[in-house]
This record gives C-alpha cells, sequence and structure tokens, in this order.
C-alpha cells in the first residue's frame, strides 16, 4: 500500500469517530459564526386577586327599611306584603314565620318551619338577614324601595287566613312610652348631649380633633338659632 492510499484511509477513518474536546477546552469567539440569539419566552402576567365582598357596615340608629313582597304561585297560592321590614334585622326566620301562619296541611294542621323555604331570584337563600342578602345591591340596601322573595313548601300545603294577631302584628303593637326626664330644649341644654354628640362623631370619622371642632360648629350653630 503506498503512503497516499495509507493516509486516505487514516483520515476516513478518524472522520467516522466523534470530536472529543477537553473539559477545559476554550472557543474563540472570533473564529465562531454567529448564532441566532434565544429568547426565554413571556412570562404569563399574574391572575388578578378577586376583590372580597366587604359586608356593609350600618351605623347605630341609621338601619333602613325595605318593603319584602313574600309570593307563590302554586300549593299554595300567596301574595302578601311586610311593610317597613328593617333591613338589619329582618331575618329568614321572620319570612318563615309570616308564611307559617298563613298555611296549614291538608288536615288544617300547622306545617313544620323546617317545609318552608324562602327563595330569592328563584334561588334559596343563604344570609341570615336580608341586608347580608342584598349585599350585592347597594340601592336596595339604601332603603324605601320593594323587594321580592318566593315562597316554596316542601310538599304543599293551603293557604289560611291569618289571626288577626299575625295580620297586624306590626301595627297593631302598642307603641312604647316616651322615656321620662328631659325632653327637647332641655336636652340639648345639657352637657350629656354634646358629650354623646362628641363621642358619636369621634367614632364615625375617627379624629379626635375634628370631633371636637365638629361638636362646638353645631353647638354654637343651635345657640345662635335659639
Amino acid at each position: 500500500m503506498s503512503e497516499l492510499a495509507f493516509t486516505k484511509s487514516f483520515l476516513s477513518s478518524l472522520d467516522s469517530r466523534p470530536v472529543k474536546l477537553r473539559a477545559d477546552h476554550v472557543f474563540d469567539p472570533e473564529r465562531i459564526a454567529l448564532r441566532i440569539p434565544y429568547f426565554l419566552p413571556r412570562l404569563q402576567a399574574p391572575h388578578p386577586q378577586m376583590p372580597k365582598k366587604v359586608k356593609p357596615t350600618i351605623a347605630p340608629g341609621s338601619s333602613k327599611s325595605i318593603t319584602v313582597l313574600l309570593k307563590s304561585a302554586r300549593n299554595p297560592t300567596l301574595d302578601f306584603t311586610i311593610p317597613n321590614a328593617p333591613l338589619s334585622t329582618t331575618s329568614v326566620q321572620d319570612l318563615k314565620d309570616a308564611v307559617h301562619g298563613r298555611v296549614a296541611d291538608g288536615q288544617g294542621n300547622k306545617i313544620s318551619l323546617d317545609k318552608i323555604k324562602i327563595l330569592y331570584k328563584r334561588k334559596p337563600i343563604t344570609g341570615k338577614t336580608i341586608a347580608e342578602i342584598l349585599a350585592d345591591e347597594p340601592d336596595m340596601l339604601a332603603g324605601g324601595k320593594a323587594v321580592e322573595f318566593g315562597v316554596m313548601i316542601i310538599g304543599g300545603a293551603q293557604a289560611v287566613e291569618a289571626s288577626p294577631a299575625e295580620e297586624g302584628q306590626k301595627e297593631n303593637v302598642t307603641p312604647p312610652k316616651p322615656a321620662v326626664g328631659p325632653s327637647g330644649q332641655e336636652v340639648l341644654e345639657t352637657e350629656a348631649f354634646w358629650d354623646d354628640l362628641e363621642g358619636y362623631l369621634e367614632q364615625r370619622i375617627k379624629d379626635n380633633d375634628e370631633a371636637k371642632k365638629l361638636r362646638t360648629l353645631f353647638k354654637s350653630a343651635w345657640s345662635s338659632s335659639r
């Protein structure tokens, strides 16, 4: 075999073997062709957190009232109104009690309260008071409007006339007698009234100095109007 043939066969055998580099081998960047830059994928924007539902806070003495319409289209057919129902204190149990006095079973006996279901927008109510049920409807929480609730009685029932005590439960209640003590101008002339007013203002606006200023302003305005 000639030297040329041997060289060719030796080089061809080397070409078939993988190229091995040492661990400390360094490439000369000037001798390497430019490569296409690699871009990292964009990160997805984090999902915004859902706003938390805040229950409406009702200040003492500012409870609103609403007219409640209770209707049942069948088994039994009911349609009556509860006027001036306080939003913050009227509970689902109160609505059930109002229905309980107007229905009976086939034998004329009172049915169990567990069989009475109150619905709002065709769904069972989960809140305890009307204010909690209407928490997502600020217009209704302003009071002075009417809201309709559905009535469903498991197993059916028949409507009966409510007793006079149940029919006019709110209207027939004897109004409380006025408290014994000073009233009107006499109350305004006492420092206790203005102390109570200042305490209420401080609780609402959370600023002691501003509450004192408002107390002085209100008291001077009242004194000048006498």
